[in-house]
């Protein structure tokens, strides 16, 4: 009976050993739950925090530039206007042809420009296109 007692009791206390282990591990895996919860909702605030920002600063940069366009359609207001008294009514006419023409001019530039971009890419992939042979044939011949 003494034996049976003993055992009941070494049972138990391994019962209890086995629970704590369990409550250890259901603990742990709910400490570990949280702390992605959290990590998630840090990193919700804080993606919010930075599109108000953004949004924020686009509003500003926004503002900026319609102020600098707005600067810029009066400067050239005055300008039309300065000229159009100090040289007559036709003047402006004039400054808007020497506008194009110039607007013209670069853009025949750049057109140029890229020509001549255009015309190097092909002479690389020629380059590249003759050494490819010069190596397959060093190969092919094993020179």
């Amino acid at each position: 009976m003494i034996d049976g007692v003993k055992s009941a009791a070494t049972t138990l206390k391994g019962a209890q050993t086995a629970g704590k282990e369990l409550g250890a591990v259901v603990t742990s895996q709910q400490a570990d739950m949280e702390a992605i919860v959290q990590r998630d909702h840090k990193a919700r605030i804080t993606a919010k925090l930075a599109e108000e920002q953004r949004k924020s600063t686009l509003e500003y940069r926004a503002l900026e530039k319609f102020e600098s366009k707005l600067k810029y359609e009066q400067d050239v207001a005055r300008l039309k206007a300065e000229t159009i008294r100090k040289h007559g009514k036709d003047a402006w006419i004039k400054v808007e042809a020497e506008k194009a023409l110039m607007e013209k001019e670069r853009q025949a530039e750049m057109s140029a420009m890229d020509h001549d971009r255009q015309k190097q890419v092909d002479l690389l992939c020629w380059c590249f296109t003759a050494g490819a042979l010069i190596t397959y044939f060093f190969k092919l011949y094993k020179l």
